[in-house]
């Protein structure tokens, strides 16, 4: 752990906003930013941390989750029993404490696993695709439901209908049984939708000829498919289901659960039994070396008690089974030659370099391109072109290069050196604050253009539909488009005139353009790409602030106070409305009709009001309640002082309470808090009026102490000045 606690509390907070970022935009965007070990390992280290400080746990601590759904296009269900992760093991170490720790449980609980003769382990695939619960009534299928949180997920029954793989209705007739075979009164069974590598391959080809964004692998490509709106277009998804599981069960063991699986129609996992620890690690070994010649993704090897009473005697954490574990395979490497760098811009004009690579087939596809991160890595790797470079695939996605057998190093061989130029505009290429990373300043640069419109449009941003990547190209190279505000006065001919652009086509884009007018203030606010504005700031800019005029005319020290902002966000955001060819493009947009209004609902029961929170409560974490706060008005401070209005306390509550008492300052518990805030709520008209009541006099002052570490503040997720204005 680091030197003192103040260190310990630092690193907890920045590796949990990067769990919690990365868990954000796989299950929301299917992009896996870090490997499976890099995340697991991050959770054992929150998991440390906690039990060092057992104030920092609270009841939606990462470390309890089961997972995340926060896509909420789709009517919440609950699963019938809990639909928990497997942990995972990376050794053979770790596989034998695991299982001794399973024998040594049930011995205690008086089960001898060694007096049944079915096999005691079964060992399966682990397939990366998506989790999936099918509900059966009666032998029809009634509902299919995402794994969710663990206790409840998205309800998905429409698009699970049209995978093959799962039947509508369990049909004896069809599956030649007797009819007595068909389980009746709610029957479910569990297991995973992939997609195999061809049919990837092939969808992705198709969205290239439509102009399309393609996916990252087949798994993402699952999670999006599944959560389609249209059923027409998930029928074109060609997706696959194995089933591995029956929640409640009647047989005595897991195999013997399989095999009623397939009796029943189901496609199922091959399986292997083992009876300890070294015979496990002998079979997952084997698989492993022989997964490319399989025709679909996977990446470990699942490992289960095969007895269920043992299973259900052993039971389960608050988010995963005592009785499975995960067995990961390490991430596969291949050795081939450089053959060239390349120098990418990108929308904040930060320039990466990326390997092309002699082509080498690793984890079931060709690799022929790698990145490089930045020029320290270059450096850190002593890279010279030509090297015989070591290849894997971070988190079984996106290729980097490892390590360099410099013995194998040609002679004459020169070292890969970081550009002085732009490889596209050849403008002089800078370092900005101290940053690693090297950056083209020419505003106009095509290659930053590109990516800025593309972030301008994009979903987190003004969300405009169909307006990807290669229309985007074709408008800039006809000159329909030079700077963000052309965007709104494209017209559909203007639009059907791009290459490869029906009618059709081009009034469904016109039509998303109109639509993104509409927006609330804050999506404006992130696509116009002011330097460190990321989601988070913007969205406390416009809710602060409630109309852009307000946000143009505020002050550094206006703009410095708003929540989660800090001194570098609202210096950049004060600069950027006090350049005059930014105010001016504004001013268009604002002509063109965009929205310029907060549209969300600003809650006013704590404003005026500072608290401090302390202890652990025993529901939320102090970023929830923190955020519960926030969103209703008040400010968290964290010390307490004479201008504290009130203490939120829970368990081992330290010095804080203590002042807080010696002050006679208010003291709560989470009870009060929740309670408050649901009066509030229920209390609260639709046509209520959105500007804030007057404070009473009463109103304890508000604390100025900041709410965030000075090495923290003002940090969010976009950290690049972007320019659109052409």
């Amino acid at each position: 752990m680091g030197m003192s606690k103040e260190d310990d509390f630092l690193r907890y907070s920045e590796l949990k906003k990067q769990l919690e970022e990365a868990s954000r935009l796989y299950y929301q965007d299917g992009v896996s930013p870090m490997s499976d070990q890099d995340f697991d390992f991050g959770l054992k280290e929150l998991e440390t941390l906690e039990r060092l400080y057992p104030e920092l746990s609270g009841a939606n601590s990462l470390t309890k989750k089961v997972g995340s759904d926060l896509v909420n296009d789709f009517a919440k269900v609950s699963h019938l029993v809990p639909m928990l992760s497997i942990a995972n093991v990376y050794s053979a170490e770790e596989m034998e404490e695991f299982i001794q720790a399973a024998e040594n449980g049930l011995a205690e609980l008086g089960s001898d696993a060694g007096k049944n003769r079915a096999a005691k382990w079964i060992c399966e695939r682990k397939i990366d695709g998506v989790s999936l619960s099918i509900v059966y009534e009666n032998g029809r299928l009634k509902q299919a439901a995402t794994r969710g949180d663990g206790a409840q997920g998205d309800d998905v029954t429409l698009n699970a209908l049209t995978i093959a793989d799962i039947p509508e209705v369990l049909d004896p007739r069809k599956l030649k049984c007797d009819p007595k075979d068909i389980p009746q009164g709610t029957f479910e069974v569990r297991g995973e939708v992939y997609m195999e590598r061809e049919a990837f391959e092939r969808l992705n080809e198709r969205f290239v000829l439509e102009g399309k964004k393609i996916f990252q692998n087949p798994r993402n490509t699952v999670a999006g498919s599944l959560k389609l709106k249209n059923v027409s277009e998930c029928k074109t998804r060609p997706m696959r289901f194995l089933a591995y599981h029956i929640p409640q069960s009647s047989n005595a063991t897991h195999e013997e659960n399989l095999l009623q699986l397939k009796k029943l129609g189901f496609q199922t996992n091959d399986f292997w039994t083992a009876e300890d620890s070294a015979e496990i690690m002998r079979i997952s070994e084997k698989i492993g070396e022989s997964r490319d010649s399989l025709p679909f993704d996977i990446d470990g090897m699942v490992v289960k008690l095969n007895n269920l009473q043992h299973q259900k005697a052993l039971g389960t954490t608050s988010k995963s089974p005592r009785w499975a574990i995960a067995y990961k395979f390490k991430a596969e490497r291949a050795y081939t030659p450089l053959l060239s760098v390349e120098f990418q811009v990108g929308r904040t004009g930060a320039v990466t370099p990326v390997a092309n690579l002699a082509p080498v087939r690793l984890a079931g596809t060709t690799v022929k391109r790698a990145t490089l991160h930045n020029f320290d890595e270059v450096a850190r790797l002593g890279l010279h072109f030509g090297d015989t470079v070591g290849v894997e695939k971070g988190g079984e996605i996106i290729p980097k290069i490892t390590d360099v057998k410099a013995e194998l190093r040609p002679a004459g061989a020169l070292p890969v050196t970081a550009p002085e130029n732009c490889p596209v505009c050849g403008e002089p290429l800078t370092h900005i604050d101290d940053e690693v990373i090297l950056r083209c300043e020419n505003l106009h640069c095509k290659a930053m253009v590109q990516c800025l419109f593309e972030h301008f449009v994009s979903r987190e941003a003004m969300n405009i539909e169909n307006l990807g990547p290669s229309l985007i190209a074709s408008l800039l190279e006809s000159g329909k488009i030079s700077k963000i505000s052309d965007i709104y006065r494209l017209t559909e001919e203007d639009i059907e005139s791009q290459e490869r652009m029906a009618k059709k086509s081009a009034k469904n884009v016109y039509d998303a353009i109109q639509k993104s007018k509409e927006q609330s203030l804050e999506h404006l606010l992130h696509g116009l790409g002011i330097r460190f504005v990321g989601r988070t700031s913007a969205r406390n800019l416009a809710k602060h602030f409630r109309n852009l005029e307000a946000i143009r005319t505020a002050t550094v020290e206006e703009l410095q106070n708003v929540t989660d902002v800090g001194e570098r966000i609202g210096k950049s955001v004060y600069d950027f409305f006090h350049t005059d060819r930014y105010t001016r493009e504004v001013d268009e947009l604002i002509a063109l009709g965009l929205c310029t209004e907060f549209k969300g609902v600003v809650k006013t029961l704590f404003q005026g009001q500072t608290a401090v929170l302390t202890g652990t409560l025993p529901t939320l974490d102090r970023d929830d309640a923190r955020k519960l706060i926030e969103e209703n008005g008040g400010k968290v401070s964290g010390s307490v002082s004479k201008k504290t209005s009130w203490v939120l306390a829970g368990d081992a509550a330290g010095s804080k309470l203590a002042k807080a008492n010696e002050l006679g300052i208010p003291v709560h518990d989470e009870a009060w808090l929740l309670a408050q805030i649901a009066e509030a709520d229920a209390d609260s008209a639709p046509e209520a009026s959105s500007t804030a009541p007057e404070v009473s006099s009463t109103t304890p002052e508000i604390s100025l102490v900041a709410t965030t570490n000075k090495k923290t503040a003002g940090t969010n997720s976009s950290s690049g000045q972007m320019d659109l204005f052409g």
